[in-house]
């Protein structure tokens, strides 16, 4: 799936507020929001609710009927699905998931004793939470030096509604995969990273959305990607110094270079949503003409609640390869390095002092020099999942020569690369 196929994908109202909750300034990150039936009785539906009345399966509730063979193998049933694919089932940490009979979703009803700080203390797992008829449970996670990903599986008291699974029900849906919403909040037990150092609604990028598929039309499986590397780069806090001598200059202290081998993760969710294929009419003004227009806006429905989690996390560090390349152009347009994780790749630019990030473009092409598709929010990560990167072409292409003329053609980026190199691992 090549990346410009969410051009086509349209834009809910909430992109604003992401974009400028999920960016930091001064950061380049090319977002691609992820745009964004119910199930139909088959035959076999139909065997197995005869097998349900005659004994044969003795569960009357139909989201643990769901659960109990999803649960520990999310990541195998939707990691090839979703857009940041890869073999996170091998190796992955499975978590103790078992619920206290009290956090069964209740209709109606909230559990408060499954909404304790950084997950609760109930009787069963704490990485089983219900809140707002919702239970999300937290059941997988592999992590690499790149980015940490993490299976769920959130099951609804009621069915979710039909326009949630896009899949099945919206027509020209162009992805394979369905979007859940979230609004969260997150942070690390490690110093620089800690809820102090990202306080709740202070901007700091946090997970925004999972991707998976609906079981059925009361449980969706799921994956979410959290990028360590964009929290890195946001940690610690940002002050300014100056001299006599010199004029002010931000500086970064307590920055983390990296995370240890071990470390906790906190995720704290507090409202899951995805938009309805109903519309609403909007008017805004047209910033160019500035008439007046009439917007259709995709209606919306949210699940509101508490769900918090502690996640023990264990980085797989050993997978992760560097090679340098510490080369560029006559113009000092270059790369630097080249990092490969078990799910990743991205390469270090290279620029003449003060020249603007956001003018170039890195893209990497596999040893066949076809091009990777983006693993996640930042477009210049790449995955490696399925394609053969023991040996990788990586090209520093100019922003707008590769959006006007390049970037529908492996071999044109090839040809008007300002940089390229090749590099084997």
């Amino acid at each position: 799936m090549q990346n410009d196929r969410f051009d086509a994908i349209p834009i809910p109202k909430s992109l604003d507020a992401v974009v400028r909750d999920g960016i930091r300034e001064g950061m380049r990150q090319r977002k691609r929001f992820h745009l964004l039936k119910t199930v139909r009785r088959s035959a076999a539906a139909a065997a197995l609710l005869i097998a349900l009345c005659t004994g044969v399966l003795c569960i009357s509730n139909p989201a643990l009927a769901a659960k109990l063979p999803l649960v520990g193998r999310i990541f195998s049933l939707v990691q090839e699905k979703v857009s940041y694919k890869g073999d996170f089932s091998d190796g992955a940490t499975k978590y103790e998931t078992a619920p206290a009979p009290e956090s069964r979703p209740k209709s109606g009803a909230d559990t408060p004793d499954a909404n304790a700080s950084h997950g609760g203390k109930q009787a069963g797992s704490p990485l089983v939470q219900t809140s707002g008829g919702l239970t999300v449970t937290v059941s997988e996670a592999n992590c690499s030096a790149e980015a940490l990903y993490l299976a769920l599986c959130i099951e609804n008291e009621e069915a979710f509604p039909a326009d949630f699974i896009k899949t099945k029900n919206m027509d020209g849906y162009i992805l394979d995969y369905d979007i859940l919403s979230l609004k969260t909040d997150s942070y690390y037990d490690v110093p620089g990273l800690t809820r102090q150092d990202r306080p709740a609604g202070s901007g700091y990028s946090t997970p925004y959305y999972i991707e998976g598929e609906f079981a059925d039309d009361h449980t969706f499986t799921g994956i979410i990607r959290v990028s360590l590397e964009e929290d890195l780069q946001g940690s610690g806090r940002a002050i300014n110094r100056s001299t006599a001598q010199t004029d002010a200059e931000l500086i970064w202290e307590d920055k983390v270079e990296q995370l240890p081998q071990s470390f906790t993760y906190y995720l704290e969710i507090s409202d899951i949503y995805a938009d309805l294929l109903q519309y609403e009419q909007e008017q805004a003004i047209d910033p160019e003409t500035g008439e007046t227009v009439t917007l259709s806006v995709p209606l919306e429905k949210h699940y509101v609640g508490t769900w918090n989690f502690a996640i023990p996390v264990t980085m797989d560090a050993d997978g992760k390869q560097v090679v340098r390349v510490d080369q560029t152009n006559e113009s000092g347009v270059g790369i630097a390095s080249v990092e490969k994780t078990d799910f990743e790749i991205k390469a270090e630019l290279l620029l003449p002092d003060n020249e603007p990030v956001y003018d170039y473009v890195v893209v990497i092409c596999d040893a066949d020099g076809k091009r990777l598709d983006s693993q996640g929010d930042n477009a210049e990560v790449y995955s490696t999942y399925g394609r053969n990167t023991d040996t990788v072409y990586v090209y520093v292409c100019d922003y707008m020569q590769y959006m006007d003329e390049l970037k529908g053609s492996d071999q044109k980026i090839a040809k008007g690369a300002l940089f390229t190199a090749k590099v084997d691992f």
